[in-house]
């Protein structure tokens, strides 16, 4: 029996020698064709044989020929059940004894085991996975202590949920991640201003002018900001000499903010979203801004991007695992909730603390440069400026402006200019129910902003009974309220952890792994005089696998002639054994 501990399903089913039962049906019907045919073969020495009834004359004389078959089609039908059971047992004892002379004795013995039923983690960490419903109200015991999650959005419960469970010493870290089934969502407000996806509506304003200079060219440009600035740039040793020289003019002119973004080999990233421990969602808007800025770049430009969400090694390699596509998914999902198109965005898998591991990061260090999403953009040779403006200053009647029509040459791609949202009249359609846009102030939010547009529309979406929303910033993420978040728990703890559900939230996998232990000791009154111990380790795996099979063939048999070489050939020999 092979070793299956740490194989996974095909590799099991491989070793099960499936593909050799299937061909072997396969061979049986070319054997019962080969049959059917030498069956047929050896009548024909019945039909050449010359008979007194018939006047000394053969069938095949008269006409007649053996009837010859073939298998016009054949059908087969193959169902297989695996059953594959693996047991692992670790037991350690220990045991020891001592004699004294005065009489007295004592004697210990401990002893423990442990059984892992989970596969596909550490054996140190544990996983259970909940089912969070959208519009749950409920609750979750943890060992019969009760945790009662708070907020006025399903993500909001979920992060109050997150932040209750990792505040004790049972659960490490939680992990969730958002229903997938999309919704009919549709608007009437100008696409510059809205953006909907099957998910989501974003409202695209900021109180911050900026824009992105492309710079391809190492060539005198003058780059006009606004009516009052104008930027003169002249030619330097290479494209970036240049870039830094243009960068550099800008920020002696005053107004903006600048940030340079130079090209970068393929297998480098150009840009970093960074994350929380344990986390892999933001709200800073600090960290919201830049993203949606390099989200409305990308879209401008139509720019291809690549995406891997990464962990440091604090945690297991499951869990992070885990929270490393989570991280990935979730600047993939604001990527495209931002404009940019799903088809420019390949999404890699991510390995966790695969990288951080193989650039030889300390495990269980917290480190910030893992715990990121990095963002690639393959087969770029130019750089980027953005431009953000600190005061007052606009950006208006912008030169070279290549906006309209980006083209390989030095200028303007993209452009923001602030200006109030003025959606009045405006509306969005989410599975049928209507919700009129209001920039009215609201939740903390300034009136007019696009925040206070997000805030209100989250508001009123979850104010029917069919549909849920949560607000990230400007972004509004919709689901239906029966729809569930996927909510996976790790835990290190040794203890007996069961959890019970309530109202919505539903427990689909309990922790797995068990352990027990064994004490015994004892007291005499006899003295000893010699010492002993013993140490005893011990291991057992257990394999245990049944395949059972059923398959049915179908076949439809057709008499056909026989070949007429065979026919001819026949007749010939017949000729030479009369004459």
């Amino acid at each position: 029996m092979a070793d299956y501990d740490g194989l996974t399903p095909g590799e099991v089913l491989a070793d099960a020698s499936v593909a050799e039962f299937i061909k072997e049906l396969g061979l049986g019907i070319a054997k019962a064709q080969t049959a059917l045919d030498e069956n047929s073969v050896k009548q024909m020495e019945a039909f050449t044989r010359a008979r007194e009834d018939l006047g000394e004359r053969t069938l095949l004389e008269l006409g007649l020929m053996p009837a010859f078959y073939h298998y016009q089609h054949a059908d087969v039908s193959v169902s297989l059940q695996l059953r594959l059971e693996v047991g692992k047992r670790d037991e350690f004892g220990f045991a020891a004894n001592a004699r004294f002379d005065s009489g007295g004795q004592s004697s210990s013995q401990s002893s423990s085991s442990e059984t892992e039923t989970a596969s596909g983690t550490r054996s140190e960490m544990r996983q259970a996975r909940l089912s969070y419903q959208a519009s749950s109200q409920g609750a979750l015991a943890v060992a019969g202590n009760q945790v009662v999650p708070t907020g006025e959005d399903p993500l909001a419960r979920l992060r109050s949920l997150r932040d209750l469970l990792t505040a004790g010493d049972e659960v490490e870290t939680v992990v969730f991640q958002r229903p997938t089934r999309e919704l009919v969502i549709e608007t009437d407000a100008p696409q510059d201003r809205v953006v909907v996806t099957p998910r989501s509506v974003a409202f695209l304003r900021t109180p911050h002018a900026n824009g992105l200079i492309a710079i391809h060219d190492n060539a005198a440009t003058e780059y006009v900001l606004n009516g009052e600035t104008t930027v003169s740039t002249t030619a330097q040793a290479d494209l970036a000499a240049y870039a830094a020289h243009v960068e550099a003019q800008i920020d002696a002119a005053g107004g903006f903010s600048t940030t340079l973004h130079p090209p970068r080999p393929d297998d480098q990233p150009s840009f970093r979203v960074t994350f929380d421990t344990g986390e892999a969602e933001f709200q800073e808007d600090a960290h919201r801004g830049h993203l949606l800025e390099l989200a409305r770049g990308f879209a401008a430009m139509g720019t291809a991007v690549r995406i891997e969400g990464l962990t440091d090694r604090v945690g297991s390699a499951a869990d992070n695992l885990l929270l490393g596509t989570a991280r990935g998914q979730f600047v993939y999902d604001f990527l495209v909730e931002n404009g940019v198109d799903p088809d420019n965005i390949e999404l890699v898998a991510s390995r966790g603390e695969g990288r951080a591991a193989d650039a030889g990061a300390d495990d269980g260090v917290p480190d910030q440069d893992w715990r990121v999403t990095r963002i690639f953009t393959p087969g770029r040779t130019h750089y980027w400026l953005s431009l953000r403006s600190t005061g007052g200053a606009t950006l208006s009647n912008v030169s070279p402006d290549r906006i309209a029509s980006p083209a390989a040459q030095n200028g303007f791609v993209f452009l923001w200019a602030t200006q109030p949202m003025n959606l009045s009249g405006n509306s969005v359609t989410i599975d049928g129910d209507n919700f009129p846009f209001s920039g009215a102030a609201g939740g903390g939010q300034a009136v007019g902003t696009a925040e206070a547009h997000a805030h209100n529309l989250t508001v009123a979406i979850n104010g029917t009974e069919s549909l849920r929303a949560s607000r990230l910033g400007h972004v509004v993420q919709v689901s239906r309220a029966t729809d569930a978040f996927e909510v996976y728990l790790f835990s290190r703890s040794s203890q007996a952890l069961s959890l019970t559900g309530s109202e919505g939230l539903t427990v689909t996998e309990q922790f797995t792994r068990t352990r027990s232990a064994q004490t015994e000791s004892r007291e005499g009154q006899n003295t000893t005089v010699a010492v002993g111990v013993t140490v005893d380790k011990r291991e057992s795996r257990q394999f245990n696998m049944a395949v059972t099979g059923n398959s049915q063939i179908s076949a439809r048999l057709v008499s056909v002639p026989p070949p007429e070489l065979f026919v001819e050939a026949i007749r010939a020999l017949q000729s030479e054994r009369r004459s």
